[in-house]
């Protein structure tokens, strides 16, 4: 008799958690549905975007995607060493994931990257067991080039064709890196002709961070002047805009923007996101209230800036909640930081509203 009525309490006891559990599902589920979208509120004026990897296109990861974004990228799985790491091998099904996924929902997708020094491969510099010559390593360019963005032709709109290129010590202004020393300075152009010759109607960046810095910018703009004084077809300039709660000054990115302006250049804001540390930190400086609050006012304060640009078209952040971000990982793993809109629960931060309030021009 004990036994029997031991089972039948278990049994309640599963059966109120499944329940509790289900509720909280449903709630959360709710919660994202009924909250403004972003991207609704910035329709017409800015694409809203986020970085993704293939395992969050499912579940509350998923739902939150399409509620509140209308543009993706792969935070990782369109990089060269991932796409192909060993010549010839063409690994495309986690891209794939995201290309169908953007389409099923009628998303924008931007292709990052087709050439970043940090993630070539090694098989790249190889010849037979020598250096590869210039002329190798060219045309196993194009070829990565046309296969990638063969696959994805008319899927994704805008590419990032070259990444973090510019180095602000060189004389030059360019990273002195195995593509550098290998093919000289104009492996950069090949690239956005090569790119260009694949789809025509694809907007081609040159995506690089720290570009409210002078010198870097200054390089940056060099850089961009002398591709197009060739002839190249760079289309705009992507700033990654991996801020923080403390800088850069908001009148530096409006340098930074108006700066390429100037020069007939899209701008868009590639990798956004706002870390609550001072550089290097490893303790936060004050309460996490107020440094959420203050991110919330910054993150009104720069999207504001985006708004008053007409040539910022499109503005990514580099992940979907504070669930995943990079910046919780590497040397930062012991971190808690928590730089983007939605928190670790996928719930709306302060930022979130904040960022609503600056595209309706007025708090609810």
């Amino acid at each position: 008799m004990v036994k029997a009525e031991l089972v039948g309490v278990s049994r309640l006891l599963i059966t109120g958690i499944l329940i509790a559990v289900g509720f909280a599902a449903f709630y959360r589920s709710a919660a994202t549905a009924t909250n403004p979208s972003l991207a609704d509120a910035y329709r017409g004026r800015l694409k809203i975007g986020a970085a993704v990897e293939p395992f969050e296109l499912d579940g509350e990861d998923g739902a939150l995607l399409v509620s509140q974004f209308n543009s993706v990228v792969a935070e990782n799985v369109m990089k060269a060493s991932r796409i192909q790491p060993r010549e010839g091998e063409f690994v495309f099904a986690p891209a794939d994931a995201i290309a169908a996924f953007a389409q099923r929902h009628g998303m924008f997708m931007r292709g990052h990257t087709l050439l970043w020094y940090r993630r070539t491969p090694d098989w790249f510099w190889v010849d037979h067991e020598k250096p590869a010559a210039r002329d190798v390593v060219l045309a196993r360019l194009r070829r990565h080039i046309e296969v990638v963005m063969g696959r994805y032709k008319s899927r994704v709109y805008a590419w990032d064709v070259v990444n973090e290129v510019i180095d602000e010590t060189q004389p030059n202004c360019l990273r002195n890196d195995e593509w550098f020393r290998t093919v000289g300075p104009d492996y950069i152009d090949w690239a956005f002709r090569y790119a260009h010759a694949v789809d025509s109607a694809a907007r081609l960046f040159i995506n690089e961070y720290s570009t409210t810095q002078p010198a870097k910018r200054d390089c940056l703009e060099r850089i961009v002047k002398g591709l197009l004084a060739r002839g190249v077809p760079v289309h705009g300039v992507g700033h990654q805009m991996h801020v923080s709660v403390f800088e850069p000054a908001v009148s530096d990115v409006d340098k930074a923007l108006t700066v390429f302006a100037k020069l007939g250049l899209e701008n868009q804001i590639t990798e956004f996101d706002m870390t609550m540390y001072q550089h290097r930190a490893y303790l936060l400086s004050d309460t996490q209230d107020r440094l959420l609050a203050a991110q919330g006012a910054r993150y009104r304060a720069l999207m504001t800036v985006f708004l008053a640009h007409p040539e910022v078209t499109a503005v990514t952040w580099w992940g979907l909640s504070d669930a995943h971000t990079y910046l919780n990982s590497g040397w930062d793993f012991w971190r808690n930081d928590q730089p983007l809109l939605f928190d670790a629960k996928r719930r709306p931060k302060p930022s979130y509203w904040a960022v609503l309030e600056a595209a309706t021009g007025h708090s609810d």
